[in-house]
């Protein structure tokens, strides 16, 4: 956690490229690989300091690291990223890819049992509301996601919640095969 806090913290530092420097040179003079808490951190770094493409970059990074497992929590972060800088299609690629369902532009990903890793219930929920109330081209490309999201992986949206409803608004699983594992 000592690494996930320094990243943090040089991320809020706007130091993004030392950021990078501190987890390449740990861990390879440590003879570790960095977890999907670090690459969490090194995200939401990337997007603290305006970063998108290099946030979407880490996760194919990510992907390529066969002993790091994904998480709900890394795609929960990585999606609203991009609704933070006004990109929900970009958005809608990520939760694509985290249910591992076409249309997405990011490396295909999996745990090891091959199921989809998902989103955090309430980010989905978030999300959702977001594309709900954009424009009609962020409404269509939710339409066709929930639809999707409903028929391939038994995850349903219900309308409350784009209005702003609770968390029990959310029907299925609660990130397609896991459970979240809070905050890092």
């Amino acid at each position: 956690y000592t690494l996930s806090i320094l990243v943090k913290i040089l991320g809020h530092a706007r130091r993004l490229p030392q950021a990078f420097e501190v987890v390449e040179s740990l861990s390879s003079q440590n003879g570790f690989r960095p977890n999907v808490q670090v690459y969490t951190c090194l995200v939401q770094a990337c997007l603290h300091n305006r970063r998108l493409d290099k946030a979407l970059s880490l996760h194919d990074t990510m992907v390529a690291d066969a002993g790091c497992a994904m998480d709900e929590k890394f795609y929960a972060v990585l999606a609203r990223g991009c609704l933070q800088m006004r990109q929900p299609l970009k958005a809608v690629e990520v939760v694509r890819a985290a249910y591992q369902l076409h249309g997405h532009k990011l490396a295909p990903s999996a745990r090891r049992d091959g199921r989809a890793v998902g989103v955090e219930a309430k980010a989905l929920e978030e999300f959702a509301a977001k594309l709900q109330a954009g424009g009609r081209e962020e409404q269509e490309a939710w339409a066709k996601l929930s639809g999707e999201l409903e028929k391939s992986c038994g995850v349903r949206v219900s309308a409350e919640c784009w209005q702003g409803g609770s968390r029990d608004s959310w029907q299925g699983r609660p990130a397609a095969g896991g459970r979240s594992r809070g905050a890092y």
